[in-house]
């Protein structure tokens, strides 16, 4: 302001600043009313912010401090935390520590230990090798000289064989030359028997007497007996004598007796009579009706079941090698008949009653691999299975 009053009154006395003199007093009077403005703004501001001021003082500040205190407290407890953490890692760290040492120690002591023992058993080792090489050695000698032995026992039962074939040949032409013998001795007797007749019935005719003439007509009752066995009559003295013959002479009219004296139904009765007695469990009854019906029936169409039924006999009496015996006879002398997979399933189970697991498994296998599709075959499996 005085600056302002010192240059207007420099303007006045200076000739051309009277004519500006009354600009400066306008201008003079507008700036003295904006600095009024200024300062009454100042003045209205410096009071709203003392009034913030005291306000946070009065009410933020405490809080703040409130704040901090807790924070510094959190941090007081999380340092104290941090602290019994780091305390309780070095004890854990050392205890650690210490186990990983004894550990060390013990991995050591055993791996020493398991070195030691290597190296013993690296000897015992050694030393078996030696052993059973040597004992290869002596066996391979001992096979050597088994392998020599079979060749030349090989040779022997070839050359065995070969003479056993002939001497069967031989056998086989003296049995034929017999049998035709036979045959031919049979023939010649039926002639004389039947000269005797015709001079029986002629000393009949001659004679003409009561007794003479029964007699005779006794002679002709024995003839006409021996004519109708022949063709299958039933005659009983005339049956004894022709089965002698069909006994004797394996001709065809012998044959012929013995066929027409047991006929289709009795060969099933006996059949019928002889599994009876299996079922009963008279097995030494039923195993000899089962040789006789072989015996008199060999052709008949139940000689495979009566062959079967045979050895089931011998196997329920334990005896397991003529069960054995038994049941191969179904499958090499009936090979088309329906008891053949139970007699080789029999069979399978009488090698291993015998202990002899390796025909028993062959036995087995044969059956699974012939009939795969019969209930044979799945009990052969199972025991297959049990033998493994």
């Amino acid at each position: 302001m005085c600056r302002l009053a010192l240059a207007g009154c420099m303007l006045m006395l200076s000739p051309a600043g009277c004519a500006q003199q009354s600009d400066l007093v306008k201008q003079e009077k507008e700036l003295t009313a904006k600095i009024a403005k200024l300062d009454q703004s100042i003045g209205e501001t410096r009071a709203k912010f003392n009034q913030e001021l005291a306000t946070l003082r009065e009410e933020e500040l405490p809080a703040l401090r409130g704040n901090l205190d807790k924070g510094s407290n959190r941090f007081e407890t999380i340092q104290h935390r941090l602290d019994d953490v780091e305390n309780k890692s070095a004890v854990r760290l050392n205890v650690i520590e210490k186990i990983q040492h004894d550990q060390a120690n013990l991995l050591k002591t055993d791996r020493d230990r398991v070195q030691e023992e290597l190296a013993k058993l690296a000897e015992t080792v050694g030393a078996l090798a030696k052993t059973v090489d040597a004992k290869l050695g002596s066996h391979d000698k001992t096979l050597e000289q088994l392998s020599r032995s079979l060749t030349d026992l090989s040779v022997k039962v070839d050359a065995d064989g070969k003479l056993t074939s002939d001497h069967l040949a031989e056998v086989n032409k003296s049995v034929n030359s017999v049998a035709k013998a036979l045959r031919t001795v049979g023939e010649a007797i039926e002639t004389r028997e039947a000269e005797q007749d015709r001079r029986l019935d002629e000393v009949a005719k001659a004679l003409g007497k009561a007794p003479q003439a029964g007699t005779a007509k006794e002679g002709k009752s024995s003839k006409s007996g021996k004519r109708d066995l022949r063709p299958g009559g039933s005659a009983e003295s005339g049956s004894t004598k022709s089965s002698g013959h069909a006994t004797a002479v394996p001709a065809p009219t012998a044959a012929v007796v013995v066929a027409g004296g047991a006929s289709a139904d009795s060969e099933e009765k006996s059949y019928e009579q002889s599994l009876q007695a299996f079922k009963d469990g008279d097995l030494d009854g039923a195993r000899k009706r089962f040789s006789e019906f072989l015996q008199l029936h060999p052709d008949s169409k139940l000689a495979g079941n009566a062959q079967y039924w045979l050895g089931e006999c011998y196997y329920g009496a334990k005896d397991y090698g003529q069960a054995i015996a038994a049941f191969d006879r179904v499958h090499r002398f009936y090979p088309d008949n329906a008891k053949v997979p139970a007699a080789l399933l029999k069979k399978g189970f009488a090698y291993e009653a015998l202990n002899d697991r390796a025909r028993a498994s062959s036995a087995l296998k044969q059956v699974v691999e012939a009939y795969p599709r019969s209930p044979e075959a799945t009990k052969a499996k199972e025991k297959l299975a049990q033998l493994k």
